[in-house]
């Protein structure tokens, strides 16, 4: 935690990394949104999970790299029905598990709580980019797999449009029709918080954790406003990390700044 602020954005303050988890500790759901690449970003993760835990016993991580189709080996992991490497090698893993999200699993396991597996199979999210949402409805069987969204905000579109222009180019994704990109990405927010309303809804009492790609809940967006749509009487929280020439207090209700 050397050489980093935590910056309580309402009131712009910088505050102490145990008045942090006071706060953050109050709240229903908690949205922490990473940079993937970012290791600093990943240890304060690790960091902050374990002592939200530590204030809430009955917690929820909640994943954004695991998908709504693995979650019964998930749950088989959890409760060491298989090995870790069976789960693996039928769970699609993101390159950096070991390092960065392997940690965060297995204090989940030590401590006996339930991890959600939020997302829509990427296979589905790829398939709506490519043709669009109407061609994921011709699939057999696997309503269970995504939510339609709730919400679509015109300050989202705009914000994924700029992006999409900016960063898609010169990748392999340069030729997606801009419109079902962002069909695909509303449909990966929707699954998420449906995953998560799922569970608080057959799991009274329990609080959640979610891990996701910063722009999954940057700016109250994304995420946010599918999971006010689906858990209006809930208290949601943002997080993000941000480096001192970037400083926003507008990205979440939390900053980490480097």
């Amino acid at each position: 935690m050397k050489d980093i602020k935590i910056v309580e954005t309402s009131s712009l303050k910088e505050i102490k990394f145990t008045e942090f988890i006071e706060k953050i500790s109050t709240y229903d759901i908690v949205l922490f949104g990473e940079r993937h690449d970012d290791s600093l970003t990943h240890q304060l993760e690790l960091i902050t999970f374990k002592e939200f835990v530590n204030k809430n016993e009955r917690t929820a991580l909640s994943l954004e790299m695991f998908e709504r189709d693995v979650q019964s080996l998930l749950d088989s992991f959890l409760s060491d029905k298989i090995d870790e490497q069976k789960f693996l090698n039928n769970s699609r893993p993101w390159n950096n598990y070991y390092t960065d999200y392997r940690p965060l699993l297995l204090l989940a396991k030590e401590k006996g709580l339930p991890v959600i597996a939020s997302n829509i199979p990427r296979k589905f999210a790829s398939i709506i980019s490519k043709s669009g949402k109407d061609s994921l409805y011709k699939i057999e069987n696997i309503k269970d797999l995504f939510f339609e969204p709730a919400v679509d905000l015109k300050s989202y579109k705009e914000r994924f449009f700029d992006f999409f222009s900016s960063m898609m180019q010169s990748s392999p994704m340069a030729n997606l029709n801009k419109d079902n990109a962002y069909i695909s990405q509303l449909f990966k927010d929707a699954t998420m918080a449906g995953s998560i309303r799922d569970f608080v809804n057959r799991n009274k009492g329990y609080k959640v954790f979610h891990l996701c790609g910063e722009f999954h809940s940057n700016y109250y967006l994304g995420i946010y406003p599918q999971l006010q749509q689906f858990l209006p009487e809930k208290r949601i929280l943002t997080i993000a990390v941000v480096d001192d020439s970037t400083f926003d207090p507008t990205i979440a209700d939390f900053l980490f700044v480097k």
